[in-house]
């Protein structure tokens, strides 16, 4: 027992880590199950297209997914795309450049999902925000948003 436990500690400990993997929601309604699979009791269901998650583990079809406040579940692999959003933390002005002595266009609220349109080396993430009446683009403090990775660089 004593060996089978030191070996597990040297596994784990050996094991590199990887990023985390992050994905958004693909329609507007999307079941979260405590399982992988249909048979898993439905704990919520997601009504918020584009809605980012982190992608922890996956088997067969099924991933596992975290969202922001640590809610755990699986959803099938379909209900998730690559396409990359994140959710506003804390709120601050979106600016015309990545510079922040530059203009700013809009001043963007926490829980506004935002489009990552790019994150280049550096503090700011060109992003896209919207409403049912306007659309912004600009940069955004990388800080303030959930769903990247410290360092990440997303291209265009």
């Amino acid at each position: 027992m004593k060996n089978s436990f030191v070996f597990f500690l040297l596994f784990v400990l050996s094991t590199p880590v990887l990023g985390a993997e992050y994905a958004s929601l693909k329609y507007d309604k999307v079941n979260l199950r405590t399982g992988p699979g249909e048979r898993f009791p439905i704990l919520w269901v997601y009504q918020e297209k584009n809605f980012p998650v982190e992608v922890l583990d996956s088997f067969e079809i099924w991933r596992q997914i975290r969202e922001k406040d640590g809610t755990l579940g699986w959803v099938h692999q379909n209900m998730l795309k690559k396409t990359r959003y994140a959710i506003v933390e804390r709120e601050a002005s979106l600016l015309k450049k990545d510079d922040p002595q530059a203009p700013v266009v809009a001043l963007v609220q926490p829980g506004v999902i935002a489009k990552v349109e790019e994150c280049p080396k550096g503090n700011y993430c060109r992003i896209s925000v919207s409403d049912e009446t306007h659309a912004k683009k600009g940069w955004f403090l990388r800080s303030n948003l959930w769903g990247l990775d410290k360092g990440e660089i997303i291209e265009r």
